[in-house]
C-alpha cells in the first residue's frame, strides 16, 4: 500500500501511467502464446441468478482451464481480485453487475502491482449495467465470455481499450480507499435505497425500476415537493481547493462516465479534470425550462448556479455530508463526520468489443 498511500496524498492529478503501465496484452496483438484470462463471477448479480448459469460457466471455463472466482461479497470479490492479479491475470472478465466493478476495481487498485495491470472485461450480468453500457464487453455476457474464452487461447485480442479515470473514495481517516465509476448523494442515495426497498421487490428490476424511480422524483420536484420525498441533503463542498461551500441539495453526482442508467448524461461542466460533478439545489429554479437540459448535459442559459443547477469538472473535491451515498448502485455510510474525499488520480483499461461497422 506504500506506493497507492504515498499517492493518494498528492494534491494534483497525475497521470496513472506513470504509476501503472499500460497492459501487456493489446487488442491486435498476437502474443504467440494463451493469454492469461481470469474470471470473476457473481452470482447474485442481476441476470447471473438464472438457474444453471454457474454450473454452465464452471463446465465452459474449467474445460478451458480459465480460473473462475466466485464471489458476491464486497470483502468476497476484493480477495478474488487479489487471488487473479496475483496469478498474473492479463485480462479480468468481470461477469456481474455495477457493484461488482466496484469491488473489482477497489481491489485492483488496494493491490500493490509490480507489473502492468490488467485488462478489464465487464461483462452485463447485472440489473442495470451502467457501467457496462459505457465501457463494457459485448451485450450479451455469455457470448461475451465464450468469445474471450476463444481468443485468449488463441493468443489475440480483438477490439480496443478504453482508457478511464476511476473515482477514489476516501472516507474520514480511513486507509484504504474505495474505488468506482460512480458517486451518488441526497437524492441519488435515497432513490437507490427507495428502488431497491420497494421498487424491485415488486418485480421492477433493471431499467424498468430505475426509470421508475426516477419518474416518481422528477414529478416531485415538479410540483415543487422534491425535498418532501427525499431529505435534503446538507453538504459543505470544496472543488479543486477553492472556498467550501455549504449548501442544500436534492443530490449530487460524479462520474468519469459519459452516460448514467437510461442514458441520462447529467454533465455539462467544463475543464481538464476528470471528475464529472453535477450538483441540484432543494429548490431549483425554472424547473420545466432546465430539467431536459439538465438529465440531457445540454446547457441553457437556465442551467446555471443562480438557478440552483452546477456543473463542472475537477481533479478533486472534498465534501462534508450529513447522509450515506452510493457507489456504483451501492450503498455506504459515510463514515465520522461525514468526510469524504474524491479523486481521480487512478486509470482503469477495459477492453471493449470491436464494432460493427454502421454501428
Amino acid at each position: 500500500m506504500g506506493l497507492l498511500a504515498r499517492r493518494w496524498e498528492s494534491e494534483a492529478y497525475d497521470d496513472a501511467l506513470s504509476a501503472f503501465d499500460r497492459p501487456t496484452v493489446w487488442p491486435g496483438i498476437d502474443l504467440g502464446r494463451p493469454i492469461r484470462l481470469g474470471v470473476i463471477h457473481n452470482p447474485k448479480s442481476g441476470s447471473n441468478r438464472q438457474r444453471g448459469r454457474l454450473a454452465g460457466i464452471r463446465e465452459h471455463l474449467g474445460s478451458a482451464r480459465v480460473p473462475l472466482r466466485v464471489a458476491d461479497t464486497l470483502d468476497g470479490i476484493i480477495s478474488a481480485t487479489r487471488a487473479l492479479l496475483g496469478s498474473g491475470a492479463e485480462v479480468i472478465a468481470v461477469n456481474g453487475g455495477d457493484g461488482t466493478v466496484q469491488a473489482v476495481l477497489t481491489g485492483m487498485f488496494r493491490f500493490d502491482l509490480t507489473g502492468p495491470p490488467p485488462l478489464l472485461a465487464v461483462l452485463p450480468g447485472g440489473t442495470t449495467n451502467t457501467t457496462a453500457r459505457n465501457v463494457g464487453y459485448g451485450a450479451r455476457s455469455g457470448v461475451a465470455l465464450t468469445e474471450l474464452v476463444d481468443l485468449a487461447a488463441r493468443g489475440a485480442l480483438r477490439g480496443e481499450v478504453d482508457q478511464r479515470a476511476v473515482v477514489g473514495v476516501k472516507r474520514g481517516n480511513d486507509p484504504a480507499p474505495l474505488y468506482a465509476m460512480f458517486f451518488g448523494a441526497g437524492g441519488v442515495y435515497h432513490g437507490i435505497r427507495l428502488a431497491k426497498e420497494q421498487v424491485e421487490s415488486r418485480g421492477m428490476r433493471g431499467q424498468l425500476g430505475a426509470g421508475m424511480t426516477l419518474a416518481v422524483f422528477v414529478a416531485k420536484i415538479l410540483t415543487g415537493e422534491g425535498g418532501r420525498l427525499f431529505p435534503p441533503l446538507a453538504a459543505r463542498i470544496t472543488v479543486d481547493g477553492a472556498s467550501p461551500r455549504d449548501e442544500r441539495l436534492l443530490g449530487l453526482l460524479v462520474s468519469t462516465m459519459d452516460r448514467q442508467f437510461l442514458d441520462l448524461r447529467p454533465y455539462w461542466g467544463t475543464g481538464p479534470g476528470p471528475l464529472r460533478f453535477t450538483a441540484l439545489e432543494t429548490s431549483p429554479r425554472h424547473v420545466m425550462r432546465a430539467l431536459l437540459s439538465v438529465i440531457r448535459g445540454r446547457p441553457n442559459r437556465f442551467t446555471c448556479p443562480e438557478n440552483g443547477y452546477r456543473s463542472c469538472n475537477a481533479d478533486r473535491i472534498e465534501l462534508e455530508l450529513d447522509s450515506g451515498f452510493t457507489l456504483d448502485g451501492e450503498l455506504f455510510a459515510a463514515g465520522p463526520g461525514g468526510r469524504i474525499a474524491l479523486r481521480g488520480d487512478r486509470t482503469a483499461f477495459f477492453l471493449r468489443r470491436p464494432q460493427r461497422r454502421g454501428t
